[in-house]
């Protein structure tokens, strides 16, 4: 299983097999490919702080057929929070770091993984995010370093 945040006890887990599985068999390795994927899922607490997380989930019950997009936001937005993290860290980052990060961030977009598991992308059926996407929002956060550029709600280029 893939790493998750729980909203019911604000816990991140990750399976350390995850992280193998992500160096061996997705290409993402280095250590802050793993701090890329750690800064995700403290997105996701971030939004749940803020109450956006509540507000998805509510809109998701409400229009079902706008489920997977409205998630896919909500992890568009946590990679962007990941950047945001990333460039408030620009200190402690050493060379070859942030192509690490979009290495783990293309690894795991919704295509690749599909590619690889069936050997054919269904887009309606993503709930993370593309791979560019991911790459993309990743960026968004780390160059503009500022947690407003990550509204990915308002804008209706993903």
């Amino acid at each position: 299983m893939g790493p998750f945040y729980c909203p019911t006890d604000n816990g991140i887990y990750i399976d350390p097999d995850f992280y193998r599985e992500m160096e061996q068999k997705l290409g993402a390795q280095g250590d802050f490919a793993r701090a890329y994927v750690m800064a995700h899922e403290y997105g996701h607490h971030i939004q749940t702080l803020v109450g956006l997380s509540e507000q998805v989930r509510s809109a998701q019950s409400q229009n079902a057929s706008q489920a997977n997009a409205l998630q896919v936001r909500m992890e568009l937005q946590a990679d962007c929070y990941a950047g945001v993290w990333a460039a408030m860290n620009k200190d402690r980052i050493e060379p070859g770091d942030s192509e690490e990060g979009l290495t783990a961030a293309s690894a795991i977009g919704d295509d690749t993984l599909q590619r690889k598991a069936q050997g054919r992308v269904v887009p309606d059926s993503f709930t993370h995010g593309s791979a560019e996407q991911r790459k993309r929002w990743f960026m968004v956060g780390y160059q503009q370093g500022s947690v407003s550029a990550c509204n990915t709600f308002a804008t209706s280029n993903l």
